[in-house]
């Protein structure tokens, strides 16, 4: 029979290990710099969550009197706009404005509505919102779509220190699982995008692209009713709001690489959402705008592509911020010809 002593001793002894682990979860979780309190299913949309509402209480808490400024939308978005270097051009024009890019990878309008609705309900307050998509947005076949059909568990937890001890552990299981690991530094390193020559594990970390046939391209409806419904959610809190269109490599190796064909259809449907409310619409996907020295492949800007882009944006929020709305529209509207102006509507009209 087991002596009373022993019983005791190995019960203080689980006592011991069980305290030392939550002191350690409980330390580990404060220190790792933006880690969510997730499980490895919702990792990816609650660390983009946690990154931004840091950002935004870390510039609240410095008392610099600037606006937040929110991009949202997939790897174009992240790796094409330089949240960092738009900061630079915002002080220089003197536009009262910080720019989170919260965009990523896979993620696109149904992903970024999750994301963005757990942001509001957690205090977030942006400024303006900014939306960019690109030429495989709303395809429903599409091999790159990160499609969330259970969203049960995508609910961000603030880092209190009970939510901590109950969700930590799975927190910190989830950062030892290689793809979240990698998420999380590419993340962390703002996807690379300020660096010029990425080395060897830097390109490594980008991910290979894997580009859909022509044959493959399907218009889904469902999509565009994520993308209008964060837009609504930004209408409904007074938040104005805009759209642009990323670029892709101007070279074609064969037709069958991308739906090229399909730029115009692709575009479309969110241009027509945008002439009906009212809102602005950039075209960065036009001839003789980039060249395909500027492309990391296909779809993703290289860094002097991204900051390139990003010159462009700030020239086009600028305009935007004195009350002017541009859309680049592919069809004349009545009596509009190639081009509009008219109070603070301006349009003009491109070719794919």
């Amino acid at each position: 029979m087991v002596r009373k002593e022993i019983v005791i001793s190995l019960i203080k002894y689980a006592l011991l290990i069980t305290i030392t682990a939550y002191i350690f979860i409980v330390i580990a979780v404060f220190l790792i710099p933006h880690l969510p309190l997730s499980n490895k299913r919702t990792f990816h949309i609650m660390l983009r969550t946690q990154i931004t509402l840091d950002h935004e209480m870390e510039v609240t808490e410095n008392g610099e009197g600037r606006s937040h400024l929110l991009f949202l939308g997939s790897s174009v978005v992240e790796r094409g706009v330089s949240d960092t270097f738009l900061d630079t051009l915002f002080n220089r024009q003197h536009i009262p404005y910080y720019v989170t890019n919260s965009a990523a990878g896979g993620f696109f309008s149904k992903a970024n509505l999750l994301m963005f609705r757990n942001m509001l309900e957690n205090g977030l307050k942006p400024k303006r919102v900014i939306y960019g998509i690109f030429l495989q947005e709303l395809n429903g076949r599409s091999i790159v779509h990160n499609n969330i059909n259970d969203t049960s568990e995508m609910k961000f937890r603030k880092k209190s220190l009970s939510n901590v001890l109950q969700y930590g552990a799975a927190s910190l299981t989830s950062m030892l699982d290689a793809p979240n690991f990698h998420i999380y530094l590419f993340a962390i390193n703002n996807a690379f995008r300020d660096i010029h020559d990425p080395n060897f594990f830097q390109r490594l970390s980008f991910g290979e692209n894997m580009f859909e046939r022509d044959s493959n391209y399907i218009l889904n409806p469902e999509y565009l009713k994520d993308l209008k419904e964060i837009y609504h959610l930004c209408k409904e809190r007074n938040i104005p709001f805009a759209f642009f269109n990323a670029p892709i490599r101007p070279k074609v190796g064969s037709i069958a690489d991308l739906p090229y064909l399909h730029r115009l259809e692709a575009y479309h449907a969110v241009e027509q959402f945008a002439l009906t409310e009212n809102i602005p619409i950039w075209n960065f996907d036009k001839n003789g705008l980039f060249g395909d020295d500027e492309f990391l492949d296909t779809y993703h800007l290289t860094s002097d592509g991204a900051h390139k882009m990003t010159a462009m944006l700030a020239n086009k929020i600028a305009i935007w911020q004195n009350g002017h709305i541009e859309q680049d529209i592919t069809t004349p509207l009545p009596d509009s010809g190639r081009s509009k102006v008219q109070d603070s509507l301006i349009r003009t009209v491109f070719d794919f």
